[in-house]
């Protein structure tokens, strides 16, 4: 969840003459708001021009411009302080995601199924691939987590180049218009967008999700190629394409904290 914030300064010119210029600063803080300390993540970057607030199950981020002046974060945070408290509150209430072990035998989401990882010692290749209800990994590094994670993402990221292009194709027939670029998203925090270039990229994440899921976030994104917005039309294209897109939605948000921990 995220919220703008108003008052924002200007990004300045940025920093010349560096050979290896930081474009991103990240720093522990704290504040007081409506008499609570909370501590907070400062990160400033040379890309952004106005100020952003993020509260998620690692507490509040704020996200400002290079030169934005202490004054003007101070301010902005106690213009938004209803709603940092009111989130910080939710996720406290929340269960924490539970953390990805990549071990023998864990669970993996694959367009609804559940998988059940199975790690082989391989010491020529690297290799991954579902057999019945097993996601086999062939690797020389069986107990290196990251190693692992980093083959069945590839594998992930494989499937969805196949699957998301047929479903587009699927709804753009519904929808009477033509077929848009494609591309494969890696954000953390949205599972697809379409801009006027018409251009829609999808997360690789969503191969987690049930088929139903995917093909909620595709209708939607899909339908932006005729409103660029959501308003009360757009919400309409949507459902003609896709008649029940409102359990759907539902379901995704119900499953993107844990989705999105890949």
């Amino acid at each position: 969840m995220d919220r703008d914030g108003s008052g924002a300064a200007r990004l300045g010119s940025g920093l010349t003459g560096d050979l290896f210029p930081v474009t991103v600063v990240d720093e522990p803080r704290r504040t007081r708001l409506a008499g609570r300390e909370i501590p907070y993540r400062l990160k400033r970057s040379q890309r952004r021009r106005r100020i952003a607030f993020l509260v998620d199950e690692n507490g509040l981020t704020v996200h400002t411009p290079w030169r934005v002046a202490d004054a003007a974060i101070d301010h902005a945070l106690a213009s938004a302080a209803d709603w940092i408290l009111r989130k910080l509150d939710e996720w406290s209430a929340r269960p924490r995601t539970p953390r990805r072990q990549w071990i023998d035998g864990e669970p993996v989401d694959y367009l609804g199924r559940v998988l059940q990882l199975e790690l082989v010692h391989d010491p020529l290749v690297a290799l991954t691939e579902i057999d019945e209800r097993v996601l086999r990994v062939r690797t020389p590094k069986p107990d290196d987590a990251e190693a692992i994670r980093a083959l069945v993402v590839r594998w992930y990221r494989r499937h969805a180049e196949r699957h998301f292009p047929e479903r587009i194709d699927h709804f753009v027939a519904r929808l009477g218009v033509e077929r848009p670029r494609i591309f494969l998203s890696d954000a953390v925090g949205r599972w697809g967008s379409c801009n006027s270039k018409r251009e829609v990229r999808l997360n690789w994440r969503l191969m987690q999700a049930p088929t139903h899921v995917v093909d909620y976030v595709v209708a939607h994104e899909l339908a932006h190629l005729v409103h660029l917005n959501h308003s009360a039309r757009f919400w309409r294209t949507v459902e003609r394409i896709f008649p029940d897109y409102e359990s759907a939605r539902a379901e995704l948000a119900g499953s993107s904290r844990y989705f999105m921990s890949l």
